[in-house]
């Protein structure tokens, strides 16, 4: 049950009361008698205590803790927030056979970042073509040194007889800025709620999104469900939505997915093998979400305070951030009071109106359809499948107070 914090003057009147009731008389009027003061001067202590009570208790509970306290709790969960990391990949450089390429060798990227070799590697004698193979890294941590195979990197001080640039030939690891607080305070709700071990839909989960870059995992028994093949045991395919620093509407490339599926194969931190679990690149499929475009229609909307314009806006940014919270429901992972998994005219016409409130306004209706042609009363999510708010249109608006 619900707990309110009294007020101070609540605090007041009840220590007036215990003291009449202890002495069996009343208390002068007087704002300076000693009781009163006694009473308040106990009132502001009692506030301060319940003031800090009350901040411990949300800084216990993953739903309510800060920043602070949420790293704290990460902590005792082992389920710590995501620092930022450097890009790292590797690059081929064409150099003169037995010359050394020296570890900390600095190439400059197009866009003016620096990157610099992991490891000294010498060409080897009489093989010509290939030149070497050699580990970099972005000296700066986040995505703005991420870089693509086949982007090309320009050596900072030129080396007699060698090439003057660098192929990047495999990706390694993406840059991120550090894990989102929203996102952090997400993944550890996941882990408190769920139960993992033995390899299960929430150990997918939580070693997916332990990987830079992922914002959500959705793990499902059996082959991705364009497959309409009858599964196969051991199968399952993970759905990944990556953060909006590599794409803006959540679609990982394909490094990303690869580093998740080897994620899943093999701990990262300690090298010891997932596979022992069930795990086989054989029956693991690791795929990007797709995003569905949502139109939306606002049938007869009159508002009585404020413009048609500033209305228009609130709502329209009210249904981004609406649309954007549904998402595939894993059965036995996610708890069904969080379900979001079905869209219908009915949901959408309330989170316009709540809008709507603000202005003193309605609408006569609310229409949607996944596209301009046709709309539909329910829409139902696909595994893999998160939406967008495409576009939203106004019909017949009006102003009482114009």
């Amino acid at each position: 049950m619900p707990y309110t914090v009294p007020s101070t003057q609540e605090l007041t009147n009840r220590n007036i009361a215990q003291i009449e009731a202890a002495l069996n008389a009343n208390t002068p009027p007087a704002e300076r008698a000693f009781n009163r003061v006694l009473s308040v001067t106990k009132a502001l202590a009692y506030r301060q205590l319940y003031s800090f009570a009350e901040d411990r208790v949300r800084e216990n509970f993953a739903l309510t803790a800060s920043e602070s306290g949420l790293e704290s709790m990460g902590v005792e969960y082992g389920i710590r927030r995501v620092q930022p990391t450097a890009w790292e990949g590797v690059a081929q450089f064409d150099i003169p056979d037995s010359e050394t390429l020296f570890l900390g060798t600095i190439f400059i990227g197009a866009h003016g970042l620096r990157y610099k070799t992991k490891a000294s590697v010498t060409a080897p004698t009489n093989v010509s073509g290939e030149g070497v193979f050699v580990p970099v890294a972005c000296i700066d941590a986040g995505p703005s040194g991420n870089l693509s195979v086949n982007d090309t990197l320009a050596i900072q001080a030129p080396i007699a007889g060698a090439g003057r640039t660098a192929i990047v030939i495999e990706v390694t690891a993406l840059g991120m800025p550090a894990e989102d607080l929203e996102s952090y305070r997400q993944r550890l709700l996941d882990f408190i709620r769920s139960e993992g071990g033995g390899g299960n839909s929430s150990d997918y989960r939580t070693w997916a999104q332990a990987v830079p870059g992922v914002r959500r995992a959705y793990p499902f028994s059996g082959p991705p469900e364009t497959e309409t093949r009858i599964a196969l045991p051991g199968e399952r395919t993970v759905y990944i939505e990556s953060t909006q620093d590599i794409n803006s509407e959540g679609i990982p490339p394909q490094s990303l997915l690869d580093l998740v599926q080897s994620a899943l194969l093999v701990d990262p931190v300690t090298g010891i093998s997932r596979e022992i679990l069930g795990l086989t690149r054989d029956t693991l499929y690791v795929r990007p979400i797709v995003r569905t475009g949502i139109y939306v229609s606002v049938i007869g909307m009159i508002i009585t305070n404020g413009s048609i314009g500033d209305a228009e806006t609130a709502v329209e940014n009210a249904l981004i951030t609406f649309i954007e919270s549904f998402a595939p429901f894993v059965q036995g992972l996610d708890p069904d009071f969080d379900r979001r998994d079905v869209v219908t005219g009915s949901i959408i016409g309330r989170e316009v109106q709540n809008v709507l409130d603000a202005y003193g306004g309605t609408a006569q209706n609310v229409v949607f359809g996944v596209n301009t042609f046709a709309t539909t009363g329910k829409y139902y999510l696909r595994q893999n499948e998160k939406l967008k708010l495409t576009r939203v249109t106004f019909q017949g608006t009006g102003a009482t107070n114009a």
